[in-house]
């Protein structure tokens, strides 16, 4: 009897517990089609390279301030002025959040304030950083890489980026994981969406207190360059700092360590790829970016059609969400050779990590400059971080993914 082939289907909200089975079903709806409507999901799924370029791009009506009535569309509306009044204030301050031209208004007070020599500036302590997390490591027959090794890179950096102490540490993580998970997809449990109400709440009181304290005595950090960026008589307002402050807090850190674990997950299987790391420390920013394009932490970002247009023969309406599968554009085998493996010598210049056109991550040099030193001074100095965990599992967050805990033994070189 002749058998119908099954609907292809990416179920986002399984995404921890498909793990590397999500990037399998992205393929397999590229397969069919690069722009899909998934009728269970009521959504467009987009997977081919160029047209997630084009949904990037400001060129289609795809917003993401309407992105919001996603995030608190789990808490009934009626309660939100009640349970959710922050959340539902702060934002649409965020620069992730706008659209043209307010968004382009805050990118270029932002940009003031995220230079490259702001960047720079880092490197010396990120390099110490990493040698701390790497030397407190050692010795040990069993490391929890994630909290021990990782966080405790991008965290001190970003924590020292914004004239903060490293007793921080313990609540960023909670902040990450709180946030992340109600913002990093599209939530479906209301407890979620207050708990992040509750953590902002916390981060907006330190907040607060650090920016009357640049007030009355302005430093060179980097809270201070936000506060005092101008753009002929513009400046951003308290609350857009705060919604910056934000952003680079929980996002600055929490996927930059995701990059590193999910990396170091991945040259746990390819000795020849750490021992290219440890030969060609020069091209390190290169295979940072190819690492990030095989683990694929950034999976996807979602928008919403603002007004009816066709694309590519597809009739979108108003209203339909899109989920821009970064994952599988990075992986579309139209633009990259072999696109499951992974290749150092590749040219580069196409992947969609840090998201191409308007949207293009502000921090991006940061994240590229902490990875890049990690990877070469890592494999440096250990051969092999070997991976331990009898089972891996990936975190909540479907756009970020993560994995939450991994055991390694490292193996120093002889």
């Amino acid at each position: 009897m002749d058998t119908q082939p099954a609907t292809p289907s990416l179920d986002i909200h399984r995404a921890a517990e498909l793990g590397n089975g999500l990037l399998d079903q992205a393929r397999a709806l590229r397969e069919v089609d690069p722009i899909f409507w998934s009728e269970p999901f009521k959504s467009w799924f987009v997977t081919g390279h160029q047209e997630c370029v084009e949904g990037f791009s400001d060129k289609l009506p795809l917003s993401t301030k309407r992105f919001l009535q996603l995030v608190m569309a789990p808490v009934p509306e009626a309660e939100r002025e009640a349970k959710i009044p922050y959340l539902m204030k702060t934002l649409p301050n965020w620069i992730v959040n706008m659209d043209a031209p307010d968004h382009t208004r805050l990118r270029r007070l932002m940009v003031k304030a995220f230079t490259r020599k702001v960047t720079e500036d880092q490197r010396a302590f990120a390099r110490e950083a990493i040698a701390a997390a790497l030397d407190g490591a050692a010795g040990q027959d069993s490391v929890e890489f994630v909290e021990d090794v990782a966080r405790r890179i991008p965290g001190r950096v970003i924590l020292r980026l914004l004239g903060l102490p490293d007793e921080l540490l313990p609540r960023l993580r909670n902040w990450a994981i709180a946030l992340n998970t109600a913002l990093g997809g599209q939530p479906n449990d209301p407890e979620v969406v207050i708990e992040a109400e509750r953590n902002l709440l916390e981060m907006r009181e330190l907040f607060l207190a650090e920016i009357e304290k640049r007030r009355l005595n302005p430093t060179e950090d980097f809270i201070s360059l936000l506060m005092t960026a101008r753009e002929n008589d513009d400046r951003m307002s308290d609350e857009e700092v705060l919604g910056t402050l934000y952003i680079v807090l929980i996002a600055g850190h929490d996927t930059t360590l995701n990059s590193m674990v999910l990396g170091v997950e991945a040259l746990s299987r390819h000795p020849e790829l750490r021992e290219w790391l440890n030969e060609n420390p020069d091209h390190a920013n290169a295979a940072v970016i190819e690492l990030s394009r095989v683990t694929a932490m950034s999976s996807f970002e979602t928008r919403i059609a603002a007004q009816d247009f066709t694309w590519h023969g597809k009739e979108i309406r108003a209203g339909d969400i899109v989920f821009l599968m970064i994952a599988a554009g990075n992986r579309d085998p139209r633009v990259f050779d072999r696109p499951e493996e992974i290749d150092f010598s590749r040219d580069n210049d196409s992947v969609l990590t840090w998201g191409p056109g308007l949207h293009h991550c502000v921090g991006h040099l940061l994240a590229k400059m902490q990875l890049s030193e990690f990877f070469t001074r890592a494999y440096r100095r250990y051969a092999q971080i070997e991976v331990i965990e009898p089972d891996l599992r990936y975190g909540p967050a479907p756009s970020f993914r993560s994995f939450p805990s991994m055991h390694v033994r490292l193996h120093r070189r002889v």
